[in-house]
């Protein structure tokens, strides 16, 4: 199971260890590093949910124990990373749900991740038990449709509203890209490819270049701030010889 993630520290060296430590885990994915955890809040509003936060602790303006209410808000894990071990029992009170010391060593990142990726199994178990379908409202008054995920075939973004294309027609809600991005996002099946369309990989066909062509015959264009997220993961998907 494939976990995003991003890093956040002020210190070049740091982030340059903490992300070839992540580069040799094969269920790691790193989205992006910062140096500031401003600019990573400005990214996280921007682009929604990530699996794990990796943060240090100790860093100017505003430290990682300072952000861990809104970090908290756009990941299922936050991970505090930092050399110093006095900060334990603030990171506790933070919620977070690891703490590594620097210099982190292979072993000591790769069972936390391991234990993470365990818990994140049954978060998406748990999800996918209880939420096989969604439902929106309906043209009248306390009317509802209930729609199968496996059903949707690509979900686009209009001027204030949101089409819901599947194997027999469409739907038409309110809800907007990102909380229904925030909605697909435990299951493996969507990926967000523009800031227009959310695809369903049940239904792709084919990719050619920057384009991916869906099975009903419709092509969307994969743009360039979420490429390399797709283009990866078609790689770690693809049959090499």
């Amino acid at each position: 199971m494939i976990m995003t993630c991003i890093v956040i520290d002020d210190e070049p060296h740091a982030v340059d260890e903490l992300s070839n430590l992540i580069a040799q885990v094969p269920t790691l994915n790193l989205l992006s590093t910062f140096s500031d955890a401003r600019h990573a809040i400005a990214y996280l509003q921007e682009t929604g949910h990530v699996d794990i936060i990796f943060s240090d602790i100790s860093m100017a303006v505003l430290n990682g124990i300072e952000a861990a209410d809104i970090l908290n808000k756009y990941c299922h894990f936050l991970v505090y990373v930092t050399a110093y071990r006095e900060y334990a029992l603030e990171a506790f009170g933070a919620k977070a749900d690891g703490y590594l010391l620097k210099p982190v060593t292979y072993i000591s990142f790769t069972q936390k991740v391991e234990d993470l990726n365990n818990k994140f199994q049954d978060i998406i178990k748990l999800q996918r038990d209880e939420n096989q379908f969604l439902f929106i409202k309906g043209g009248q008054k306390s009317s509802y449709i209930k729609i199968k995920y496996s059903n949707i075939v690509f979900i686009e973004a209009m001027l204030n509203y949101t089409t819901i294309n599947t194997t027999t027609g469409h739907e038409i809600t309110y809800i907007g890209l990102k909380a229904m991005g925030n909605k697909l996002q435990l299951m493996d099946e969507f990926f967000r490819i523009n800031k227009s369309i959310i695809i369903s990989l049940n239904y792709l066909d084919r990719v050619d270049g920057n384009i991916a062509r869906m099975a009903d015959g419709m092509s969307h264009q994969i743009g360039e701030k979420y490429k390399s997220v797709f283009l990866e993961f078609l790689r770690k998907h693809t049959l090499k010889p």
